[in-house]
């Protein structure tokens, strides 16, 4: 499960990144029009995509 959650926020930063704007519910976010949100939320998303990975090596015990 945590590699696929992993795999799904890594997926979600990717297509920010490239697209340069995503929308979450409600709120659209836009490098052009926010770069200060926008960064700040990409940041987010990359941090827990690599928790979720490092929660994947942990339980496959590659990282004790």
């Amino acid at each position: 499960m945590s590699l696929l959650l992993a795999v799904l926020f890594l997926a979600l930063f990717i297509s920010a990144i490239v697209r340069g704007k995503f929308s979450y519910g409600k709120a659209d976010y836009d490098f052009h029009e926010h770069p200060v949100q926008f960064v700040i939320v990409v940041v987010f998303i990359l941090g827990v995509s690599a928790l979720c990975f490092y929660r994947f090596l942990v339980e496959m015990e590659f990282i004790r």
